[in-house]
């Protein structure tokens, strides 16, 4: 099909009717039907054309991992809410490039609109300044740029620049400081509390030692609100502090965490984040949106402005400098992404956001407690929102085998890490159909499986 005729509108019909079909009954399926790559790749050969479209879309459907499944509990990635997913349609469809005002218009003003929107809920000034990126990896990226503008506009090069962040910090954080031309060896780590949280004391000496030198400062504080490991929020208000004491720069990886502004019940886990310099914040992890809508919001917009300053002519001009939202981002080709999280608002509305959040959060606090009263698994924190690692009272080798068992058995999904050098099991509740008998369920299976 390459027109929009009345043959294409059929098999539009039919795909939307078979994806419907799929999620409505997800629950008869295994969380994933596991076949090993290779027979996976002989489903999917290019062959000639002339493939029946819903048959071709089949393998697809059947081998996916079934993020909508009740019994889904594995990485951040979420089952994205219908209003998103047909937005997404809607965006392919115009496939409008944001980056420029003039290629975009009402996609340009519904990204600023979202932007804006969410600055709002996290109490930024009207001097801020954001834009839709990738997801949290290159919101991290970006708002370390926007810190190096800072820095060398105090600095002049005269100091070498170092990073500090939590010993449980996104990898990403090491990954943008390599790309900015900082050494792994200036990534500087904090170690984390037994709340997993980086500890505040560590990091005022570490930043007391570093302003005593004449060669180093630092580019960042880099906090987490909502960490990969095991969801902990940092004490943003007791940072903030830090920074301001140390004049440096606080960036907040807040990619999962965000959210929580929408929940006046969970708001308070983020409490300090109006004041940081930047955060990363993913609507495609706890908004329900599809892949990928990440957001970077930067407090005093002017510094967002200087690390992308370039000489483009055929693209950026003066008389629309404030609408050509690639003059705040790396990117040239930029989907309009925001239109998912726009549409979603304004039919949805916040609340239904605010609804799943909590809803999540309570399922995971409920296996916190059926872990805890159990004589076979023991809980290895106190779960804060909706990630919570535990382990079997074995060993590493065994609670690996675990995981890898259950995961293949196809009847729960959930993923594993390392934390103080054990080997444990790690839930992301991301699914709010998830109940309180999945869980208990996915325990079940575990023991069946030692």
């Amino acid at each position: 099909m390459t027109r929009f005729d009345a043959a294409s509108r059929r098999a539009a019909h039919a795909v939307v009717d078979a994806l419907f079909d799929h999620v409505e009954h997800i629950d008869e399926r295994k969380v994933v039907d596991w076949k090993p790559a290779a027979e996976l790749r002989e489903l999917v050969r290019i062959g000639d054309g002339g493939g029946e479209l819903t048959s071709t879309i089949r393998p697809l459907l059947d081998y996916a991992i079934q993020l909508h499944h009740p019994s889904y509990m594995g990485h951040q990635v979420c089952p994205p809410f219908p209003t998103a997913v047909l937005a997404d349609l809607l965006i392919s469809t115009l496939n409008q490039s944001t980056a420029v005002w003039e290629m975009s218009p009402i996609g340009t003003v519904v990204e600023q609109e979202v932007v804006r929107w969410l600055a709002d809920r996290a109490g930024y000034p009207t001097e801020s300044l954001g834009t839709a990126v990738s997801g949290g990896s290159a919101a991290n990226l970006t708002g370390l740029l926007a810190a190096r503008a800072r820095f060398n506009a105090e600095h002049s090069g005269a100091k070498r620049p170092l990073i500090v962040c939590g010993g449980d910090a996104h990898y990403s954080i090491a990954r943008a400081a390599s790309i900015m031309g900082i050494p792994v060896s200036d990534v500087l780590k904090i170690a984390t509390d037994e709340q997993h949280r980086m500890d505040v004391d560590a990091l005022a000496e570490m930043l007391q030692a570093i302003d005593a030198r004449d060669d180093v400062a630092v580019l960042a504080i880099v906090a987490t609100a909502g960490s990969t490991a095991t969801g902990a929020f940092d004490s943003l208000r007791e940072l903030a502090e830090l920074r301001d004491r140390h004049r440096t720069w606080l960036h907040v990886d807040a990619a999962h965490g965000a959210s929580v502004l929408l929940s006046e019940r969970l708001r308070h886990l983020v409490d300090g984040l109006d004041r940081a310099d930047s955060f990363a914040w993913d609507p495609h992890k706890m908004m329900w949106m599809p892949l990928s809508l990440g957001i970077i919001l930067v407090r005093n917009g002017i510094w967002l402005r200087r690390a992308f300053e370039a000489d483009a002519p055929y693209l950026f001009n003066a008389e629309r400098a404030s609408d050509n939202i690639g003059e705040l981002t790396i990117q040239c080709s930029k989907r309009a992404d925001a239109i998912k999280l726009w549409l979603t608002l304004q039919t949805d509305g916040a609340a239904a956001i605010a609804t799943a959040l909590e809803k999540v959060t309570d399922v995971t606090r409920h296996l916190y407690e059926v872990v805890k009263a159990s004589d076979d698994f023991i809980a290895m924190h106190e779960p804060d929102f909706n990630i919570f690692c535990f382990r079997h009272r074995s060993d590493d080798a065994t609670n690996a085998r675990l995981r890898e068992a259950l995961i293949r058995s196809g009847e729960a999904w959930i993923t594993s890490t390392v934390l103080k050098e054990q080997r444990v099991l790690r839930v992301t509740l991301i699914n709010p159909a998830t109940e309180h008998e999945h869980v208990e369920r996915m325990l079940a299976s575990l023991r069946a499986l030692v």
